[in-house]
């Protein structure tokens, strides 16, 4: 949903999306975020949709506009732990080990 130009996100789109602007595959994602990579996938899906996103530039400006730190208030240690440290150096988008 749209509230005033700004799409509703929650918490989990908010992190799949930064990902998603990062270049992350759904497996790789599935593993930072938790679930399984289809799923991500069926995410993944439901969420440009929703934003109505079609394009890697499109993607990279909404994760700017609607899912930065600064303005995601529930940030926790958790959220902030999501990258391990040896990921990155590569924007948090290396597979698991």
């Amino acid at each position: 949903m749209i509230e005033g130009g700004i799409p509703i996100l929650s918490p989990r789109e908010k992190r799949l999306l930064r990902r998603l602007a990062r270049g992350c595959s759904d497996r790789t994602i599935a593993a930072q975020i938790g679930g399984r990579a289809d799923q991500v996938g069926e995410q993944r899906k439901r969420l440009l949709q929703k934003l109505q996103l079609r394009s890697r530039s499109q993607i990279v400006g909404a994760a700017a506009r609607w899912a930065s730190w600064p303005l995601y208030e529930l940030t926790t240690a958790a959220d902030e732990a999501e990258v391990l440290p040896e990921h990155r150096e590569n924007g948090g988008c290396e597979p698991p080990p």
